[in-house]
């Protein structure tokens, strides 16, 4: 593009130049031509004029020489040319420049020949003379004779003469010609210059838009179809900018929504190869580098493997629930669509993976629940129409029996009003439908009261309670009274009940600059490690028939850990088997 200007400057030049050129060759040619017709009309007159002034006409040229020798030789002298008398024989009778004796017959020559046979009325030639050696023109006219040619007379001139007048005339049109080739070159450029300006503009423009700079407008002035051509140019920027931006804002939707989604999500092209992925794929197959490898290289479960070469080879959508164990052992809803083009051939594949893990989890704790609490409750109310019916049965009239069935009816309703009591506080604990009331506790007096509650139930078994000192100031938390009492009076109760007789449970408080650290400890039966992690877990039981037989109802530590959470807080467990269980409960004072 840099020299397109040249390459049209220079054509137009060349075009310019042949153009003069040939004018000029044509114009000299004609000039020559017109020059070489004047001359010979010229010589012509000048033998006619001779003819008479020499009285030629009507007069035999024979033995006339001396006389017409003597009349001719002063004009040999005074001009170029060369005046030659010829009779009809071809012989010389005059010549101005040579004796005629020197010169040969001239009857054939094509000039005589002309006159001689009265074709026409002037004969004209031009050749190279013998007798001088270079170029000549010859104009010869007749001598009539009572009406016949008697001969001819013949001027003759040097071409020399007129090729150097032509040489004259080519030099003198070849110093116009040069200025004006000059003055060409120079518009051609201009003209050149003034073509390109604008093409080359939209040159760059469209260079810009190849490059991604939709930005770039044609702003130079043009006209004709340039100027329709620079205006359809400038649409086009403006419709491609906008349809960018368009796709820029969707791709950036995209991104932010496949980059976000919780599934995994990965597009195989049609060599098998990933040329996308999101976070939450990298999460799930535990692999830092995934564009541009194989996706069996990354995928280490042959059963998504197996899932899309499917979808490669039924093109059809397809779905399965399988099991991972490579990070982490996982369950995945996987799924594969094909993506067709237009002849149905796979283009490639998307492949979503979704971890379902922890629903399925959710579902078999659903399924325990729903399970446990049908035999929690179907316990008491068995006992309690088992005794109900035998009384009926006749066994009422017996008062000792009848006094140990009620009493033994009672405690199954009681046991059966604290479960669902539980598990409607633990419901609403959940749902966060159970309001908090914060204020600032003591923990001193919650501790102490706590005890009070417990005290009678320690002492049963002999059980010394110990007490943390009070502070000085009291340590105080933003919390609800309540639920702390509540809390403190479930660990309290689980750790007198899993303690040996005279055992000990022991209390402690501690500041620990931004939080307070409360402890629960024992030196009970303990809990096996394999079991610490499930404690928290709705009527999971270490040793199930003793928990039944102690009345609890296998809520009580769920409870405690989601009131202890619901409050900001956070809650340990620390367990040796025969060696005594710690709970500790970790909150903010503020």
């Amino acid at each position: 593009m840099n020299k397109l200007w040249l390459k049209i400057g220079v054509s137009f030049f060349i075009l310019f130049f042949i153009t003069i050129v040939v004018v000029g060759i044509f114009s000299g040619e004609l000039m020559k031509s017109t020059y070489m017709k004047m001359k010979e009309d010229q010589l012509k007159d000048e033998a006619q004029i001779l003819v008479h002034t020499l009285n030629l006409g009507n007069r035999d040229l024979d033995g006339r020489e001396a006389e017409l020798k003597e009349a001719v030789a002063p004009l040999g002298q005074e001009v170029d040319a060369r005046i030659t008398i010829i009779n009809q024989a071809g012989k010389v009778v005059m010549d101005s420049k040579e004796s005629p004796e020197k010169l040969g017959n001239h009857a054939s020559r094509p000039e005589f020949q002309t006159v001689l046979k009265g074709e026409k009325s002037v004969g004209i030639a031009t050749r190279k003379s013998t007798t001088v050696g270079y170029r000549m023109l010859y104009v010869a006219v007749p001598i009539l004779h009572d009406g016949k040619v008697d001969g001819a007379i013949r001027i003759s001139v040097s071409l020399e003469s007129i090729e150097k007048a032509v040489d004259t005339l080519w030099g003198n049109l070849l110093l116009i010609l040069i200025p004006i080739l000059l003055i060409i070159a120079a518009i051609s450029i201009i003209i050149a210059r003034r073509i390109t300006r604008p093409v080359k503009e939209i040159i760059e423009v469209s260079n810009d838009l190849a490059s991604h700079n939709y930005s770039s407008r044609i702003y130079g002035k043009s006209s004709g179809e340039l100027q329709e051509i620079s205006v359809s140019v400038n649409k086009l920027a403006e419709s491609l900018e906008q349809q960018m931006y368009e796709i820029r804002e969707n791709s950036q939707r995209l991104s932010a929504i496949v980059e976000n989604l919780v599934s995994g999500v990965m597009l195989i092209n049609y060599d098998k190869e990933i040329i996308m992925t999101n976070k939450a794929m990298y999460q799930i197959l535990g692999e830092q580098e995934i564009t541009g490898r194989t996706f069996y290289e990354v995928i280490k479960s042959f059963s998504v493997s197996q899932l899309i070469e499917k979808g490669f080879q039924e093109k059809q959508r397809a779905q399965e629930e399988v099991s991972i164990y490579f990070p982490r052992e996982m369950i995945l809803d996987a799924s594969v669509t094909p993506i067709l083009m237009e002849d149905g051939e796979v283009s490639g594949i998307v492949l979503l993976l979704h971890d379902i893990t922890q629903i399925r989890h959710l579902e078999n704790v659903r399924s325990e629940f729903v399970a446990n609490v049908s035999h929690e409750l179907k316990t008491p109310v068995t006992a309690v129409k088992g005794f109900a019916e035998t009384l009926l049965d006749g066994a009422m009239h017996d008062e000792e029996l009848l006094r140990q069935f009620l009493t033994i009816i009672k405690d199954e309703s009681e046991r059966l009003n604290r479960l669902i009591l539980d598990i409607l506080a633990l419901s609403k604990i959940e749902q966060k439908t159970l309001p908090i009331q914060i204020e600032q506790v003591n923990l001193d007096d919650v501790i102490r009261q706590s005890v009070e509650m417990v005290r009678e139930f320690a002492a049963t078994k002999s059980i010394e309670l110990e007490l943390p000192e009070k502070h000085e100031p009291p340590l105080e938390i933003a919390a609800e009274r309540d639920r702390i009492q509540q809390i403190l009076v479930n660990l309290l109760s689980n750790a007198i009940q899993y303690t040996q007789a005279e055992g000990k449970v022991r209390l402690s408080l501690d500041d620990a600059g931004d939080y307070v650290v409360l402890k629960v400890s024992d030196n009970g039966i303990g809990i096996p490690e394999k079991d610490l992690e499930r404690i928290f877990e709705r009527f999971y039981r270490v040793d199930k028939a003793r928990s039944r037989h102690s009345g609890g109802t296998g809520l009580g530590l769920s409870i405690v850990k989601h009131l202890v959470e619901s409050m900001a807080g956070e809650i340990f467990v620390t367990s040796k088997e025969d060696k005594g269980t710690a709970f500790e409960i970790k909150w903010p004072k503020k």
